[in-house]
């Protein structure tokens, strides 16, 4: 399968009066797919990150202190301040960011923005059934019914047969719902099960993804998390 992508978006070179911030744990998790967006779109913002503590106990008392000092209706982590609108939630954040600065990544008919929102709530609920599978304590694991294994399973089949028929998850162009998607499908194939060998459709999409669009943005000085890992990973080798 050959997939073609633009390096850069037109939307780079946006000046902003305000930089954004966006607040997080100091992991990954839902702000990656916020990251992955942002720097696709060559905007700038800082990141206000919040200590989480070693497993398995964690300790997110630094969150904790702060959360009601921000101004937040809905306190919550990831969050965005932009100038004084504060946002939580990631598919929220997500969608504002899109129409601010590129609203064709909410798709441009409305079949196609119909398909990313009905996408946007099938990777929602399949980041939960994941999420409960992962960080389960041992007992809790015994108690979860086989048929969230099962959810979670049809789900990344479903995915991998949608990309058979189109180049991205929801259409045939790039939508905010593959960043959100590929963050996803990453955590299943290193800490799960190796899907990107079950289904290569997956791993080339992946990359493509995660890669293609973000390779202009490399020489910043905040990378995002997912170049340190990768060189990270290399080191390792």
């Amino acid at each position: 399968m050959q997939v073609l992508y633009l390096n850069i978006s037109p939307y780079h070179n946006i000046m902003e009066n305000k930089e954004l911030i966006l607040g997080y744990w100091n992991t990954r998790g839902l702000a990656e797919p916020i990251r992955l967006l942002l720097e696709h779109l060559g905007v700038h913002y800082s990141e206000e990150s919040y200590e989480l503590g070693n497993a398995p106990d964690f300790n997110p008392e630094q969150w904790m202190s702060k959360r009601s000092s921000l101004g937040l209706d809905f306190p919550n982590l990831p969050y965005l301040i932009d100038g004084s609108l504060k946002l939580t939630e990631c598919l929220a954040i997500m969608r504002y960011i899109c129409h601010k600065y590129d609203p064709k990544l909410l798709g441009t008919k409305l079949e196609e923005q119909a398909n990313v929102d009905m996408l946007a709530g099938v990777l929602y609920d399949l980041n939960g059934n994941k999420s409960k599978l992962m960080y389960a304590k041992d007992l809790d694991k015994l108690m979860f019914p086989s048929f969230m294994k099962e959810k979670v399973d049809n789900a990344v089949k479903n995915i991998a047969k949608a990309l058979e028929t189109r180049k991205h998850v929801a259409d045939d162009k790039l939508t905010f719902v593959d960043f959100y998607c590929v963050e996803i499908l990453e955590s299943i194939n290193d800490l799960m099960e190796p899907i990107f060998t079950t289904y290569p459709i997956l791993g080339h999409y992946y990359k493509a993804v995660s890669y293609t669009h973000l390779r202009a943005h490399e020489t910043r000085h905040d990378l995002v998390c997912r170049l340190l890992l990768e060189k990270k990973k290399k080191k390792k080798k």
